[in-house]
């Protein structure tokens, strides 16, 4: 097992690089590098190749999905989520007792019970995740949200402090067709995933890492020596790149590694050429939505590498169809053994918040949105009567996951609030692992990305994905379904 407690999400940002070739003649005849005369061809391939030269020309060729945007929120060190939401037995009842997970007799957390959502999970009253989630910068905007999205908590046993997890569906949706306009998946963890787990099933395209605001602006620009181009030349430069056919294509592949650069350079588009014509006509700015800037409180002076501003400008790239995928990593939860009420709980809030303002922005964007909150294990508690007792030890076998539907238009169902259950066990206090997704996270993964699926009217395209399509039978996928959308 691998140890993991990661409490900072500050990584080192990597580069993406499209690279696009064109022939001596064709670059020479454009006018567009006088520098270029006396280069040979060799040499221009090699400046492409470290160039950085526009990452969407390579990773964007085409509209946006239509998928909803989906967002994971990784909360990394084993966060007590079956302490924040009340996971109940297979008969949906509360158990006996909650003393090791940290909410006390049934008889005492029953007097504490609090629905919330659309579809009225129930949560402990005392939980900070629901005061963070209940947090707005804005009157009535936060309940309004919630009022508009259902809440499945689902019961799961995972690993304890490790990033070998298999929680990240990031491979999955891109697989499915969830695919940016210009950007591909952001992250925020440098592991190729984007947040500090392992794929589930399959791999996707890697994510583009941001710990600041402009490495989007920057990602969508050009860098090295093609930086010194004006706008007007890097406009003429990539529509002469747009026009080579497929053979001069080959012929200057043959002059640096044939295949090899072909996987590089990849080819232009008509759309790939107006990113560089109109770099201020993209809409990647958070700012640039007032009421959107408001939910994250950002204002011209916000810090661009602050975590409001990053998270902002991650989920406002999903929801307007510019990015794929979005992972936030949420450093701090290996946090057993402090306080419950000066630290484990203020971390639970600030985790509802994060969650809580993403909501929020689907809500002012009148988009529908999928969250998804993972944690690496769970906590156990000392033993008390009452909720609220301090978190001692890590715990994965009470461990738990949430998603959370946001639909403004009220037209997507739920037929529960929870996937898998308890143990009947009165001891046990612990996840069934004998359910279908509560003894693996990977299995647990396919049926949120099931889920996600079913959200968006495409639950058939499950069954034909040869990475899920045998893994449950139909029933079997009828009891893991718990959202209900419409096409």
């Amino acid at each position: 097992m691998t140890s993991k407690k990661n409490n900072n999400t500050t990584q080192p940002t990597p580069l993406y690089h499209g690279r696009k070739p064109m022939n001596r003649r064709e670059f020479l005849a454009s006018g567009t590098i006088p520098f270029a005369a006396s280069m040979t061809l060799p040499s221009l391939l090699t400046l492409f190749a470290r160039s950085g030269v526009a990452e969407a020309q390579e990773l964007c060729k085409g509209s946006s999905s239509k998928m909803i945007p989906i967002v994971n929120v990784n909360l990394s060190g084993g966060a007590g989520l079956t302490a924040q939401w009340i996971p109940l037995t297979e008969g949906r009842e509360l158990l006996q007792k909650y003393q090791k997970i940290g909410l006390g007799l049934s008889s005492q957390l029953a007097l504490q019970v609090e629905k919330a959502f659309k579809n009225n999970a129930p949560f402990w009253s005392g939980s900070g995740f629901l005061a963070g989630l209940k947090t707005s910068n804005v009157a009535n905007l936060a309940v309004n949200a919630m009022n508009n999205a259902h809440f499945v908590g689902m019961c799961q046993q995972s690993q304890n402090d490790s990033d070998t997890n298999k929680f990240s569906i990031a491979g999955l949706v891109d697989k499915a067709g969830l695919k940016g306009k210009i950007l591909p998946p952001l992250g925020r963890f440098d592991n190729g995933v984007g947040v500090s787990n392992a794929l589930a099933l399959v791999s996707g395209t890697p994510p583009l890492i941001v710990n600041n605001a402009d490495n989007i602006v920057n990602a969508l620009g050009v860098a090295d020596r093609l930086g010194t181009l004006n706008q007007n030349q890097k406009t003429a430069l990539f529509k002469t790149i747009s026009s080579l056919s497929d053979s001069q294509v080959r012929k200057v592949a043959n002059y640096t590694g044939g295949s090899a650069l072909n996987y590089l350079l990849g080819s232009a588009t008509k759309d790939n050429t107006n990113l560089i014509e109109n770099p201020s006509s993209l809409d990647i700015n958070p700012l640039s939505n007032q009421a959107f800037a408001q939910v994250w409180g950002l204002n011209a002076n916000t810090a661009k590498g602050s975590a409001d501003y990053v998270h902002a400008s991650l989920v406002y790239n999903a929801i307007n169809g510019n990015a794929g995928s979005i992972g936030i990593e949420l450093g701090g939860y290996d946090y057993h053994g402090s306080d419950r009420v000066t630290v484990t709980t203020p971390r639970d809030l600030a985790a509802g918040v994060v969650v809580g303002k993403i909501l929020q922005s689907f809500h002012v964007m009148n988009s529908k949105g999928f969250i998804y909150v993972n944690t690496d294990g769970g906590v156990g508690a000392a033993a008390s009567d009452t909720p609220g007792a301090s978190f001692t030890a890590d715990r994965g076998d009470a461990g738990a996951v949430y998603m959370i539907a946001y639909d403004p238009s009220n037209s997507t169902e739920s037929s529960d609030s929870q996937l898998g259950h308890m143990k009947n066990n009165p001891d046990a206090e612990a996840a069934d692992e004998t359910f279908l997704v509560g003894g693996s996270p990977e299995v647990g993964a396919a049926a949120i990305f099931a889920n996600y699926l079913s959200f968006n009217g495409m639950i058939n395209k499950f069954s034909s994905l040869p990475e899920t399509g045998r893994l449950f039978d139909s029933a079997q996928l009828e009891k893991i379904v718990k959202i209900h959308g419409k096409s």
